[in-house]
């Protein structure tokens, strides 16, 4: 991330990658949402046609079984066997062909069965087996309505109590009541129950589904199942929220997607309805079935992206590398002028804007390098000569009221401590008069600030107290010369008054983080916070011009020369010491060897 914030070659490299990338992806995404909502339109479209030929094949098949069973009425010999009985092997006979007749009006009946109110007789007519004998009345039939029909949902297949000389094999059905009336009263003389093999509904609608992908149910009015394609479930009634969809419909026919039905695809259903049955046929698509084929197109397209998505990756990289190489080669050459090396050649060789901004930089440098060369020595020379008059500016005060106190201390002492402040003072002006040494260690630089503070202790004696708090490690630090004196100095100046109880002045060095801070604090009259904050401003604004002589010699003084060999890197701080005084802390970067030249 990172790279992308600092580097233009790969912004390029982002930039032409994205403006390649997205319009590729987008076109992917929309082509396979577009071509699995067409594929999905499609299938219902499909699928309804193909539903409602299916519907159409079911209800033509279930006319033909029903209206078989009436063919019973359209003999009058018939009609007198129902309504009297079976008298003899006559009547049984006619019976026989009239079942048999029915029996083979439609591929997959499976057996018919006849039941006659008068004597309680059944007849069975299975695969060309007749049986016949004492049999009960179905249960359950007393709610159809004269001449009408009711179909039964699938079923085992059984007897009807008729003894079989060889008993068929059981087969799950579907059946087909319909009770016999004595014409045209609404008096019951029988009941015809004709028997159909699920095998029947299961070649009607082989060709409405694909049995490895999808599902295709039959579903009668109450829930049971007639017919579906995985054959397990045929007879259940099991509770699925998609088959309570459905009968919640308004439509007799339709489809419904997930959020509707729940199930994970597209439900299609057609109602067939007759005066005998109500059944639904519902299709059910998988969502993952419908989906492949926009997959499979979506795959081809991504194959495609991904190999055109390389090519024009390595295009990419070879146009930003070329594009990129001259401002990275720029760029190092502008690292080494930075480094120092003021004449590193700039060798690019271009007709374009490239070649154009190396040539004025190459002109730019050589003229800098010129005026370097000539103001070099003029700087160095003035910065000399301000070092050497900022030195020079001892306090004659000071000077007088040092000898002065070795005029009283010879007067009252005579004693070898007139020596030592003599010795003082000589070593004093021994450090302050050698102009050759700009740079000294820290530990020479306090040793004048000892002698100094000597002969101001001899002046006020025990009113004046001296405290060292310094990091030995410090000691060889190379700092300017003179620039503790006057921070001391200040406290005599303005700080310090011998009516007031004994003064307390320290001096603390120490090193942090590659800093060297050295501290002046004391305990004396301090300063206003409206001064301290004006004399802060004064310091802060000094850069590149000296201060004023007179009364703005020392602290000024200081933080200019501290600009002068430190520049921003140095400061100088002023802020109340607590309870009174003043602290003055002022902080150095510690300087490598080389860098620190006399």
């Amino acid at each position: 991330m990172r790279l992308l914030t600092t580097s233009v070659r790969y912004k390029l490299i982002a930039l032409m990658l994205i403006s390649i990338v997205v319009p590729i992806a987008a076109s992917i995404i929309v082509t396979h949402v577009y071509t699995k909502e067409s594929v999905k339109e499609r299938s219902i479209e499909e699928n309804t046609r193909l539903i409602s030929e299916g519907k159409t094949n079911i209800s033509n098949y279930l006319d033909v079984v029903s209206n078989a069973s009436l063919t019973l009425y359209s003999n009058t010999t018939m009609e007198n066997i129902l309504a009297k009985g079976v008298a003899d092997n006559k009547d049984r006979s006619y019976v026989y062909t009239a079942l048999q007749l029915v029996s083979k009006a439609a591929n997959n009946i499976y057996q018919v069965y006849l039941f006659l109110d008068n004597g309680q007789n059944g007849f069975l007519m299975n695969a060309n087996n007749f049986a016949y004998g004492h049999a009960e009345a179905l249960p359950n039939i007393t709610d159809i309505s004269p001449y009408g029909a009711i179909t039964i949902p699938t079923h085992p297949s059984n007897n009807y109590g008729v003894q079989q000389i060889k008993p068929n094999k059981e087969e799950l059905v579907f059946s087909i009541y319909r009770p016999l009336f004595r014409v045209p009263t609404s008096e019951r003389i029988g009941l015809l129950a004709i028997d159909v093999q699920v095998e029947a509904l299961r070649e009607l609608t082989a060709q409405l589904y694909n049995p490895q992908q999808e599902d295709l149910y039959i579903i009668d009015g109450d829930g049971t199942i007639i017919f579906a394609s995985d054959g397990e479930a045929i007879g259940e009634r099991p509770e699925h929220a998609w088959i309570d969809r459905i009968f919640e419909r308004e439509a007799a026919s339709g489809s419904m997607e997930k959020d509707k039905s729940g199930y994970d695809g597209i439900l299609l259903y057609d109602q067939i309805q007759t005066p005998y049955l109500d059944w639904t046929i519902v299709k059910r698509i998988p969502d993952q079935y419908l989906s492949a084929q926009a997959n499979k197109l979506t795959m081809i397209n991504t194959v495609i992206a991904v190999l055109f998505l390389s090519v024009a990756t390595v295009a990419v990289l070879i146009v930003s590398i070329r594009f990129t190489n001259p401002i990275k080669q720029l760029i190092r050459s502008i690292n080494k002028i930075q480094t120092g090396q003021l004449e590193e050649p700039i060798d690019i060789v271009r007709n374009d804007e490239f070649g154009i901004l190396a040539t004025r930089f190459r002109t730019m440098m050589n003229t800098i390098n010129e005026l370097i060369f000539r103001e070099y020595k003029l700087n160095l020379a003035n910065k000399t000569t301000q070092l050497k008059m900022l030195q020079a500016q001892i306090n004659p005060h000071f000077i007088n009221n040092a000898l002065q106190s070795i005029g009283a201390s010879a007067l009252d002492n005579d004693a070898p401590e007139v020596y030592n402040l003599v010795s003082s003072l000589g070593q004093m002006m021994h450090y302050s008069m050698n102009t050759k040494e700009m740079i000294v260690p820290l530990s020479q630089e306090l040793d004048y600030v000892h002698h100094y503070l000597l002969l101001q202790q001899q002046r006020f004696d025990e009113k004046l107290k001296i405290e060292y708090a310094l990091d030995e490690g410090a000691g060889s630090v190379p700092i300017p010369k003179m620039i503790i004196q006057p921070l001391v100095e200040n406290y005599f100046k303005h700080g310090f008054h011998i009516s007031q109880n004994t003064g307390m002045l320290r001096i603390a060095t120490t090193i942090t983080n590659g800093m060297l801070r050295i501290t002046v604090e004391d305990n004396g009259s301090g300063i206003s916070e409206e001064r301290l904050g004006a004399i802060q401003t004064d310091l802060s604004g000094i850069r590149h011009e000296s201060a004023d002589s007179g009364d703005r010699i020392g602290l000024m003084n200081v933080m200019y020369r501290l600009h002068l060999h430190y520049g921003e890197q140095a400061a100088l701080q002023l802020e109340q010491n607590e309870p009174r005084g003043l602290r003055i802390t002022m902080t150095l970067p510690i300087p490598q060897q080389e860098e620190m030249t006399p």
